[in-house]
């Protein structure tokens, strides 16, 4: 038989390319170049805005000093005293005050005298009659407990006036051995002395504002006194001061008013005062605030504790660093407009297409607008741009800047400058004007360091 010739027909391989394979190899390049990118690539910080309030900053507590005009008054002879008027209370001039005895038997005297001529003169009822007077007239049936207050005070009176008359026979029986001595001065009458009754603005020093060194001698009826030493005072003016320690960040911001509205925290009284700010003895700052009443109300306190009432207000909440400053291009309102069905601000800009003149409406973003002004970002025009007027043929040549303070907004990741209306400042934020129509919003991101970025900035966070 005859041989069949095989034939073998080699046929050339191709490469079968899998799709999945292929997609897979892609996407694993576009991964690799981003982490690359991600590792190499400096981040920009950013700071999501809230909202914010001064309140800790607005109202602080201060340990203040009453600065008063007071008169010291010294023993006439030496001997033991007795006083016959309440401290806190309002003294004239000539006023029976008080009265020297050199042998300490004065309340022997004083029973002897009152069992011998217990009545009232004339004038004591005349007193009485004024007090029950005034008591009727202020009246109130809603306090009732007020009827026993009266009481204990009349009664005291009607006491003192019974002394009153027998101190005086005492007087001209006793002769050399007993005194009876007059105010020397009007005013609220204290029996009390400390130190600070010449104290004056410029004398302040921190040392004196430390109680654990604060030393306050009272005097009472019945102790023995030496001829020449002090034994009462008197505030012979309404006006007085409370001064108070400030920081220079207090001083600065408290030179810059005249008045305050503070809170005495003693008993919740509100009142305003005014206010400057001085420079001590030891070169520090002190806020001198001066009032023109309640001096009798707080007379017996040296060391008055208050509150300076700042307006809290209220934004959102900046850091500090975030704060850029900015020219931006001036355009007047007349060349705006809204444009087509959108609200956003255009306007007709000059351009040359293939050499010739034409107008564009052109819609940058806007900054900040006031009541005749737009104001965007020296980016988005250049020098010398020329607008047209909506509704005439009048031209507007860009050129004009002013200043402003703002941040970097990134909510669309690169940078839009955005100003900033400041209402207050913490140590370390601003808070600024929430609700203006180009300003920041709640939760906005802005660049936590304004300094390291530039206007149109491409941002990696």
């Amino acid at each position: 038989m005859k041989k069949k010739n095989k034939r073998v027909v080699r046929y050339k391989s191709h490469i079968n390319l899998n799709a999945g394979i292929v997609i897979f190899g892609l996407i694993s390049i576009y991964l690799l170049i981003n982490i690359v990118i991600y590792f190499t690539t400096e981040r920009t910080a950013f700071y999501e805005v809230i909202s914010g309030s001064n309140a800790q900053e607005a109202n602080v507590s201060y340990n203040g000093i009453a600065i008063r005009n007071e008169i010291v008054q010294s023993a006439q002879d030496s001997g033991y005293i007795d006083y016959y008027v309440r401290e806190g209370s309002r003294v004239s001039l000539n006023t029976t005050l008080y009265s020297i005895d050199s042998t300490g038997e004065l309340n022997t005297l004083l029973s002897e005298a009152s069992k011998k001529n217990p009545k009232l003169s004339s004038d004591n009822i005349d007193t009485l009659a004024g007090l029950i007077s005034d008591y009727c007239n202020n009246y109130d049936e809603m306090n009732y407990s007020e009827i026993y207050n009266f009481k204990t005070s009349l009664k005291g009176t009607v006491v003192d006036l019974i002394n009153m008359n027998s101190l005086e026979n005492i007087a001209k029986e006793e002769g050399n051995t007993f005194s009876i001595n007059n105010s020397a001065s009007t005013g609220i009458v204290l029996y009390r002395i400390d130190n600070y009754e010449n104290l004056k603005p410029k004398n302040l020093k921190a040392s004196l504002f430390d109680k654990n060194s604060y030393v306050d001698v009272k005097f009472s009826s019945g102790i023995k006194t030496e001829k020449g030493n002090p034994i009462y005072k008197t505030v012979s003016d309404e006006e007085w001061s409370i001064a108070v320690q400030f920081t220079r960040k207090e001083a600065k911001k408290y030179k810059k008013v005249n008045g305050v509205k503070i809170k005495f925290l003693k008993d919740g009284l509100t009142t305003t005062a005014n206010i400057k700010v001085v420079k001590g003895q030891d070169r520090k700052y002190y806020g001198i605030i001066t009032l023109s009443k309640y001096m009798i109300r707080y007379v017996t306190d040296r060391f008055v504790n208050i509150q300076i009432i700042d307006d809290v207000s209220k934004g959102l909440k900046i850091p500090k660093t975030s704060l850029v400053s900015k020219s931006l291009y001036v355009i007047p309102k007349s060349y705006g407009a809204e444009g087509g069905n959108s609200d956003k601000i255009g306007f007709n800009r000059q351009v040359k297409v293939e050499g010739k003149i034409t107008n564009e409406f052109y819609y940058p973003t806007i900054a900040y607008s006031d009541k005749d002004n737009y104001y965007v970002s020296t980016a988005l025009f250049e020098n010398g741009d020329v607008l047209t007027a909506i509704d005439s043929s009048e031209q507007y040549i860009i050129g004009k800047t002013q200043d402003f303070v703002g941040v970097y907004n990134i909510n669309n990741g690169y940078t839009v400058f955005v100003r900033v209306n400041i209402l207050e400042s913490t140590d370390e934020y601003y808070i600024v004007k929430q609700g203006d129509i180009y300003g920041l919003s709640l939760y906005d991101r802005i660049v936590l360091d304004g300094s390291t970025v530039s206007e149109n900035q491409i941002i990696f966070q």
